[in-house]
């Protein structure tokens, strides 16, 4: 019997509330034992490992999940082979990413730290997270993430005293990722995920290309995550890339709610939308106006108490990053709704939609981005940031709305505009920032519940989804 979806959502939010907040934690104690110019480092660091993961990955993630998703019989590719095939381009990465970065006249440290976190390509390509996310078995995933973060932050607490230990930050990172890896290898020798052999070689070119399709997509999605502390670090400082690196963790933080939207519609509206349609739409319809608004709330609370949050995690050497959580916190509230638009394509196979709407809005992205950081400063690449999940939105929404036909205009108007007046209205005010966000956020739930955006019949609706 299938668990329910209070039980789904509860494990996929204790992954990410566990593993996520412990990875928050880690990075705090980093950023005040490092200092921003060293915390800098690791935040471009890491984004060069986002960038060879997603190589070594392209795509075959969201096809994994998809497929284990499905009854064995319709499967299009089997677990064995998109296993093998994630091994294989693992492998070449890791090699490759090797020698480019060997290459690379930087300093030594920097170069240490770079290939410190690319070696967790190992421990990456053997994590079976893609295989138990479309089984719905989110417990152990969840176990994973906090085995994960656990290791990773009692390792750097212990082990991590100054800057002059800035090298063997990524060696503990790579020994939380293995222990991920091993735990849930260890629930696979029952499970037997590999018990039906691949069908020979022919069929890895025809997933290749399958994969592809999304991974090349996914490449154009991540630009707004990946890019801008690499070009920051690159154009401006380390230290830059620092200050926004701290603001930006507390925006990944900020959307850990959406990462739980994501994972749970991700196999559950394939499987609706493969069943009937028709109730697919209506409950996408239901959803995007607690995307819409939930983002949006959660944007507005970040940007009013951004002062208070910043000063309290990170100290005075971090104030500078207060503007660059305020402007990024519009990227909270935008990629609630692209999750939708994004996810929503990839679980009805608009694979093809998908690709070319992040193909096109990356780029244009990237052009953003890269404008913003080279001719501009920090505070530029920030607002850049923002901009750029804007435009990809609006790419995502204009695919998937040919898809799903219906109005999602008023909940975005309302919900966005609300919060926007909401925090100017608290900018002027002369209270504390954290009076001002219990404030805001009760004027703001009051506007949405009074204008119907989410009423009484999608709150019971939503409730009953959560028990039944």
């Amino acid at each position: 019997m299938a668990a329910k979806l209070k039980e789904k959502a509860f494990w996929i939010a204790v992954g990410d509330i566990a593993g996520r907040g412990l990875s928050f934690v880690t990075s705090i104690y980093l950023a005040r034992t490092l200092g921003s110019e060293f915390y800098g480092l690791i935040t471009v660091a890491i984004s060069i490992l986002g960038y060879a993961t997603w190589i070594s990955d392209l795509g075959l993630n969201n096809i994994g999940t998809r497929e284990t998703a499905k009854e064995p019989s319709k499967r299009i590719f089997r677990v064995l082979e998109i296993f093998r095939t994630k091994l294989f381009l693992g492998t070449l990465v890791l090699i490759g990413s090797t020698l480019v970065v060997s290459m690379i006249d930087m300093g030594e440290i920097e170069k240490q730290v770079v290939l410190g976190y690319l070696y967790s390509i190992i421990p990456y390509m053997a994590l079976l997270d893609w295989f138990y996310s479309g089984k719905q078995q989110f417990g152990k995933i969840a176990l994973s993430k906090v085995l994960n973060g656990l290791f990773y932050f009692l390792l750097v607490f212990f082990l991590v005293d100054n800057m002059e230990d800035v090298t063997l930050v990524p060696v503990l990172y790579t020994v939380g990722v293995s222990v991920a890896a091993l735990t849930l290898g260890t629930f696979a020798i029952q499970e037997k995920p590999f018990a039906l052999p691949s069908r020979g070689l022919q069929i890895y070119p025809d997933l290749l290309k399958s994969s592809s399709i999304l991974g090349m997509g996914q490449f154009f999605a991540q630009i707004v995550h990946l890019l801008p502390p690499i070009l920051i670090g690159a154009v401006l400082s380390l230290k830059d890339a620092g200050l926004y690196g701290a603001a930006f963790r507390i925006v990944i933080v900020a959307m850990m709610i959406d990462r739980v939207f994501v994972n749970l519609l991700l196999p559950n509206l394939a499987s609706i939308w493969s069943i009937d349609r028709n109730t697919a739409m209506q409950k996408i319809a239901i959803v995007f106006r607690f995307t819409a608004a939930g983002g949006a709330f959660i944007a507005l609370l970040t940007a009013v108490g951004a002062e208070e949050i910043i000063g309290l995690l990170y100290g005075n050497e971090y104030q500078n990053s207060v503007p660059l959580l305020q402007l990024l916190s519009v990227m909270i509230a935008v990629t609630f709704i692209n999750s939708l638009f994004s996810f929503g394509l990839i679980a009805t196979n608009k694979d093809r939609e998908y690709f070319l709407a992040t193909c096109f809005g990356g780029t244009i992205s990237a052009i953003v981005i890269f404008s913003f950081a080279a001719l501009g400063n920090v505070l530029m690449a920030a607002a850049a940031v923002s901009v750029s999940e804007v435009i990809i939105t609006s790419f995502t929404f204009f695919w998937f709305r040919k898809a799903v036909p219906l109005n999602f205009l008023r909940p975005i108007l309302i919900s966005y505009s609300t919060a926007l007046a909401l925090f100017f209205l608290c900018a002027w005010l002369p209270f504390n920032g954290f009076l001002n966000m219990i404030l805001a956020g009760s004027i703001f739930t009051a506007i949405i519940w009074w204008t119907n955006i989410i009423d009484k019949e999608h709150y019971a609706w939503a409730k009953q989804k959560l028990v039944e």
